[in-house]
């Protein structure tokens, strides 16, 4: 498909709509149920109302019309959706089903933010010619990109941080308005300076799995495997560790092993983890350690008791005793109950190194970043609470968006998922919301956007060039 020059007059082009009947299956009982779940769940279990500054209840009262008023049950999710977003934690989420989305809109593009301005960092192979890479996107729908992300986009994303809340709305343009079916014009600003429109289109899910992605420089991009080994000039060994998701990975580790002992310096790259099992990190880890405990993060959860509310709101009708908040435990608890803030608050979470054999150390340093999330990031509290050694970590903030989520089924065959467990480090500061936080970080320029450097590997190399 290709891309048309433009003059200002093509700026704000018609939309072209795909003939989809959106179906109408969720009775008014089922929506009503739904909500009233979801704000249920959240208001008993949701670990960070503090962060999310809201009303619950207020917003649910306000809620309640707005999905009785939805007409098909796309609407219905859609607006699911903006009353999760008020939480803003990456964990948790309103998920329509698959059939809801099936046919939908694609953006044949992968980003990269900077400055809070995206370019285009990847595009599916045939389109490279159309859109070349290190575009920079202008409009959405004769919007300007800021202006439609902020009304059409940013609404619906549930998110912990602000480059969580940038990288998940880019991710979902596609799915970001109120029809799905409709074919958005974009207008971007190519390397050269030219403004071009592009029309996105409905792509088949075959087109979208089975397509290569196309760097700046020309090369594919092959698909993440669980993990891969790679060696690099001067006996660098980088080991791309993608998904924590399956334990298998600590076996492809093991294995990787013989060569690993035999490099100079060691690379490990997280940056494109999501999480999974926090085990299946510190597993890995304890071959760069002698350290018998790894400190893991600390974490709470919120607690009730019935009887302590119905004490404490009894207790909580007359003035608060201050001095019973000091000296009374039965009191503290009821009145914190009463008001939705008691906490269990469990052991840091401690791992035992039982690695056996010679111990990689060598010099060694961690890439991560804005992708690197979950029980990746907890790998990253764990490198950041070493005592005995120091692994550096080099790229950008992670996601910073972690904790144990609650799951349910929703009406229609959707789900929903809350947020229980607050994590932060060993001494109780936090990095949800914020992410862990690089040794050495590394912001790409647009220039490294369109060469397709990895500027981020490269610092990782010259760092332990220097180290050797």
């Amino acid at each position: 498909m290709k891309a048309l020059l433009v003059s200002l007059c093509l700026l704000f082009p018609v939309l072209l709509r795909a003939q989809v009947v959106r179906s109408a299956t969720i009775t008014d009982t089922e929506k009503l149920y739904g909500l009233s779940t979801f704000w249920s769940e959240a208001k008993y279990n949701f670990a960070y109302f503090d962060k999310a500054k809201i009303n619950w209840d207020s917003a649910y009262r306000a809620y309640i019309p707005q999905v009785l008023a939805t007409k098909n049950d796309f609407e219905y999710y859609r607006t699911l959706e903006r009353f999760c977003a008020l939480l803003k934690d990456g964990h948790t989420n309103i998920n329509g089903p698959w059939s809801l989305y099936q046919f939908s809109t694609y953006v044949p593009f992968r980003w990269t933010i900077i400055d809070q301005k995206p370019y285009v960092s990847r595009v599916l192979k045939g389109l490279s010619d159309s859109v070349p890479v290190g575009s920079e996107l202008l409009t959405v729908n004769g919007q300007p990109i800021r202006q439609y992300l902020e009304q059409q986009v940013f609404p619906y994303v549930s998110a912990s941080a602000e480059h969580e809340k940038w990288n998940s709305a880019m991710f979902r343009l596609w799915s970001a308005t109120a029809d799905t079916t409709t074919i958005y014009p974009m207008t971007l600003r190519t390397p050269a300076g030219k403004v071009i429109a592009y029309n996105s289109r409905l792509f088949s899910q075959r087109e979208r799995n089975g397509s290569a992605w196309i760097n700046g420089d020309g090369s594919g991009v092959a698909q993440s495997k669980l993990s891969s080994l790679t060696m690099l000039p001067g006996d660098i060994a980088r080991v791309e560790l993608n998904s924590f998701g399956n334990e298998k990975i600590v076996d492809e580790f093991k294995a990787m092993l013989p060569q690993l002992r035999m490099a100079k310096g060691i690379i490990l790259d997280i940056r494109q983890n999501g999480g999974g099992n926090t085990g299946n990190g510190a597993a890995i880890l304890y071959y760069f350690t002698e350290q018998k405990e790894l400190l893991g993060s600390a974490w709470r959860t919120r607690e009730h008791r019935a009887a302590y509310k119905a004490w404490g709101t009894y207790a909580l009708k007359e003035a608060v005793d201050s001095a019973r908040l000091k000296t009374d435990e039965w009191y503290v608890r009821s009145a914190k109950t009463a008001q939705g803030d008691f906490w269990y608050k469990a052991d840091v979470n401690t791992f035992e190194n039982d690695a056996t054999g010679p111990k990689l150390l060598v010099p060694t340093v961690i890439l991560a970043g804005n992708s690197t999330g979950s029980a990746a990031e907890d790998m990253l509290i764990l490198v950041k609470q070493l005592k005995t050694r120091k692994i550096p970590i080099i790229g950008a903030p992670s996601t910073g968006s972690t904790g144990q989520p609650l799951p349910f089924d929703m009406p229609g065959g959707g789900s929903a998922r809350i947020c229980t467990k607050r994590d932060t480090y060993a001494d109780g500061s936090d990095f949800v919301g914020i992410g862990v936080l690089p040794d050495i970080e590394v912001k790409p320029t647009v220039a490294d956007v369109i060469s397709g450097k990895d500027i981020v590997l490269e610092r990782a190399v010259t760092y332990l060039q220097g180290r050797k």
